[in-house]
């Protein structure tokens, strides 16, 4: 599954005063759905063994989707901080949180290989590759691993006010590649490889003023979104 592309240019934005017209919009639940591509997880030595904590998700019969924590959240669970500007998405900054796991197994074998889950959507700005489409959003697991399992590419990104809807590619990373060569499951550099799609909807509302300013009186990146169509 592909999703038209977006160009983007990555820059810093460093502490300065925003306009009054500014909406700074924080992300307060909602849920990602992922659908990997076909044959993708065989050609990476995995198989899906189950979930927990999942819903069916919204990319199709064989998506799963695990809900996006709250930003008041309580005991182990990571507390979502995302905030965006409506309409331009940019300026943005912090994580979006999510609960839950997938068992992978060895596909050849069916041993039990690794688990992942309570994924962090973050934003790294050394991580954009304009080669590949990946834009500095990434896909980290917080179980087994804690590595960054997937590069976020050619997003097409809607911003409201009470809503943020992303949809985008999802590339293997190089930390995941190397992970699965270190268990023998490939002896290949995966990195790059499209695994498949996913699917942010979150349920969003607006940062009282105050919070707002705090927020965003820091360095953050900065991504110029054009969308683009396919030829």
């Amino acid at each position: 599954m592909r999703f038209g592309k977006i160009a983007f240019v990555a820059v810093l934005l460093f502490a300065a005063p925003f306009s009054a017209q500014a909406i700074t919009i924080q992300v307060d639940s909602g849920q990602t759905s992922v659908v990997f591509g076909y044959g993708a997880l065989d050609s990476l030595g995995l198989a899906v063994a189950g979930t927990t904590g999942s819903v069916p998700g919204g990319l199709g019969p064989n998506s799963v989707g695990f809900g996006i924590n709250s930003r008041n959240t309580f005991g182990d669970y990571l507390e979502t901080t995302f905030v965006y500007e409506a309409g331009d998405f940019a300026p943005f900054a912090g994580t979006i949180e999510h609960d839950g796991a997938i068992f992978l197994t060895d596909a050849a074998t069916g041993t039990a290989a690794i688990t992942v889950g309570d994924f962090t959507i973050g934003y790294d700005a050394g991580r954009a590759d304009e080669g590949s489409g990946a834009t500095g959003f990434y896909v980290q697991d917080n179980i087994d691993t804690g590595a960054i399992l997937f590069d976020i590419a050619d997003p097409i990104v809607e911003a409201f006010e009470n809503s943020l809807v992303i949809a985008a590619n999802i590339l293997v990373s190089p930390e995941l590649s190397g992970l699965l060569n270190e268990l023998g499951l490939i002896d290949i550099d995966a990195s790059g490889v499209d695994a498949g799609a996913a699917l942010v909807l979150g349920i969003s509302s607006i940062v009282p003023v105050p919070a707002a300013v705090w927020l965003f009186g820091s360095a953050l990146g900065l991504l110029g979104w054009v969308r683009t169509r396919r030829v």
